[in-house]
């Protein structure tokens, strides 16, 4: 490599889309600035880490940022190296660029766009790696709709089906360093474990109708019940789940369930709420920490203290937006109801964001970490659009909203690897094939209420 290719030693790093702009308004641009089509362009804005313009020096980034911001995309200058600089890059076409500009340009001719360094020059100091969701509402609406109308045919017993169907769309259009997820469990399967809720559930509201007493020991009998239940589905739904053919693991026991599900929400009560953030933690770490990818174990290193914090500031905000309802409810009570409303949305919001960013921040397999960087405004608003647009078409947005959400959680989470995870992969495959077959017995049948 010659000393003037590595001088301009920078990348254009997309990272997003600004705040203001909509995102078929800067869809539309991205594709005519880059002369390519409204789905490449699309590609790019569900990359979160599409390079668009690589080998250049900081003067000539500044230019691309500003014309890039213009528009409403949102990116940020990378020191490249050497290795990558070498390598061919998807990027912005030169004339782009506005014509004083566009001289100094390295390179020419017939440019393309990519997506970010490849695993083979990540180095051993580690990199973010975002997921990546690549579905649309429309075309998961096709999916939706036909599971919705074959399941009202039949009675709900197509409702397995459209479970699978569902989970393989999502799964096959989440990506993690170009490599999708799959779920490959039996539909049947499903049927059998759902079945047996159904005939537990007519049992039990027929044992209530019969006498209280009844309806009480069958309540009672749910209750022994829900920690096998809780182990049996997750257990089902990891051992189905894979990414690289790899597939997840449950090792959670019953015991630690019913501590988790039971025993510790009880006391929560017994404790006028003092100890429902405990409980709350108790069950992160049971489902969180009773996973791993193959032999690889999740270490899940969240604190309890983090979780108080949490229920505290919803607390606070409970507070605050009680006395708010109270002052409006005096001086006009019409506006009491949207305060109150204002307030759980803000609360639920909240909750969401700041329970997602600690649990996946706490994550740890092996020397990879999750890193999720979900914000509370933003939440809030894709979750009052997506509210808006159920209400308003009478629930046929919901395939969008759903895509809208799984895009959402993709682009504000990544993966903070040491190394090439294809090879992590590659590893545990030759690990669990080691580890033989004689666990199937296990994964027979989800059951779930």
């Amino acid at each position: 490599m010659s000393d003037s290719a590595i001088e301009n030693h920078f990348q254009v790093v997309y990272s997003g889309v600004l705040p203001g702009f909509s995102h078929t308004d800067v869809r539309s641009a991205l594709a005519k600035l880059f002369k390519t089509s409204d789905e490449k362009a699309e590609k790019i804005l569900a990359s979160n880490r599409a390079i668009i313009k690589a080998g250049i020096d900081q003067a000539l980034g500044e230019i691309y940022l500003q014309k890039l911001s213009s528009i409403g995309i949102d990116a940020h200058l990378k020191p490249e190296p050497a290795l990558v600089a070498s390598a061919s890059a998807h990027e912005i076409p030169a004339a782009a660029v506005p014509a004083v500009t566009a001289a100094t340009a390295t390179g020419g001719g017939a440019e393309r766009i990519t997506s970010n360094a490849s695993t083979a020059t990540r180095n051993k100091a580690g990199e973010h790696v975002p997921f990546v969701f690549t579905g649309n509402g429309f075309e998961y609406f096709k999916i939706w709709i036909v599971n919705i109308l074959l399941s009202i045919v039949t009675l709900g017993i197509y409702s397995a089906w459209a479970k699978v169907r569902n989970k393989q769309y999502f799964y096959g259009n989440t990506l993690l360093d170009g490599a999708s997820f799959s779920y490959t469990a039996n539909p049947v399967q499903i049927l059998i474990g759902r079945i047996i809720a159904f005939v537990f559930f007519v049992v039990y509201a027929v044992a209530g109708e019969l006498s209280v007493v009844a309806g009480m020991v069958m309540g009672a009998l749910l209750l022994i019940v829900l920690p096998w239940v809780i182990c049996k589905s997750l257990r089902f739904n990891a051992h189905y789940s894979q990414y690289r053919n790899v597939p997840f693991v449950f090792h959670g026991r019953l015991g630690e369930a019913a501590m988790a599900f039971l025993l510790w929400p009880l006391l929560g009560v017994l404790t006028l709420g003092i100890l429902m953030p405990y409980a709350f933690y108790q069950q992160q770490k049971f489902i969180y920490g009773n996973h791993s990818y193959g032999t690889a174990a999740f270490d899940f290193r969240a604190t309890v203290g983090a979780y108080y914090s949490i229920f505290l500031l919803i607390l606070g905000i409970f507070v605050l937006g009680g006395l708010g309802v109270f002052v409006a409810g005096m001086v006009l009570p019409l506006l009491a109801f949207p305060v109150l409303a204002a307030m759980y949305l803000v609360v639920f919001a909240y909750f969401v964001v700041a329970t997602s960013n600690l649990n996946y921040n706490n994550i740890h397999v092996r020397e990879h970490r999750f890193r999720a960087r979900w914000r509370v405004q933003s939440y809030l608003w894709l979750m009052l659009t997506n509210t808006l647009g159920i209400l308003v078409t009478l629930g046929f947005y919901l395939p969008w909203a759903r895509v809208r959400t799984a895009r959402y959680k993709a682009r504000h989470t990544s993966v903070y690897a040491v190394g090439d995870l294809d090879s992590f992969a590659a590893a545990e495959r030759e690990a669990v094939g080691s580890l033989g077959e004689g666990v199937g017995d296990l994964f027979d049948i989800e059951v779930g209420f």
